[in-house]
């Protein structure tokens, strides 16, 4: 059985891979556009996690070496970011990680609950044990990573469990929704460099909550979990 670290590190791949499949699959893509999609890839997925924070500079030659890709690549990559929000171009250049406003963030946890309470809907009628399975591994994952203070991990177990809520509808076409819209986790209190540990078990109640309502096929119970969650999520995000 995967341990926590590798099944997270396996998400990182899993949740940005389709990305680059279809019909593209039929051609073989040059080193060049692969090292640009791979940087694409990385980039989104560091920004939606809070790796990298909002304002922070996204250094080109950092990154390339980082990522071990060129940096035409990254630049190609932070391009298309720009074009979809999720960075910005500073006064004298470079580019930096977007911020959102009290109004994105509004938008967000709205488009976050239309989403995702459809999809628990669809869920309670659908997911295999096997998904119901790999989402309380998250819950674990998710718990034990606040536990040892990783919390970037925590992050990413976060971002893993609504990704694995939204597959478990058994719905493709939402699922592929979901992940182009680049929808982050609630930024503004998770991007500064302390974070109330009183918000990670918040956290980790809630999902577990949602999860025990996704097992008992409880659809109410678990759209009510799910509002109050982005509701919190909101809240803190804007005190």
């Amino acid at each position: 059985m995967l341990d926590a670290t590798e099944r997270i590190m396996q998400s990182a791949v899993s949740l940005t891979i389709n990305r680059s499949s279809g019909s593209q699959q039929e051609l073989a893509p040059s080193a060049e556009r692969t090292q640009a999609e791979l940087a694409y890839n990385e980039l989104s997925h560091r920004i939606l996690i809070l790796e990298i924070a909002p304002n922070d500079r996204i250094v080109e030659q950092f990154w390339a070496k980082k990522l071990q890709v060129n940096r035409s690549a990254v630049r190609e990559s932070l391009t298309r970011l720009f074009g979809e929000g999720l960075v910005y171009q500073g006064e004298r250049g470079g580019f930096f990680v977007s911020e959102m406003t009290d109004a994105e963030i509004h938008e967000i946890r709205e488009v976050r609950e239309i989403l995702e309470t459809a999809a628990f809907s669809l869920a309670c009628e659908r997911a295999t044990a096997r998904q119901l399975k790999e989402i309380e591994e998250t819950c674990e994952d998710f718990a034990s990573f606040v536990k040892k203070g990783y919390f970037t991990g925590a992050h990413e177990a976060d971002l893993r469990f609504h990704h694995l809520l939204i597959a478990a509808s058994g719905n493709t076409r939402l699922a592929q929704l979901y992940q182009k819209a680049h929808i982050p986790l609630f930024q503004r209190k998770a991007a500064q460099a302390r974070i109330p540990i009183e918000d990670f078990l918040h956290t980790e109640k809630e999902h577990r909550l949602i999860l025990q309502a996704l097992q008992k096929r409880d659809k109410r119970l678990g759209v009510q979990y799910l509002k109050s969650h982005f509701n919190r999520g909101e809240k803190e995000s804007l005190a």
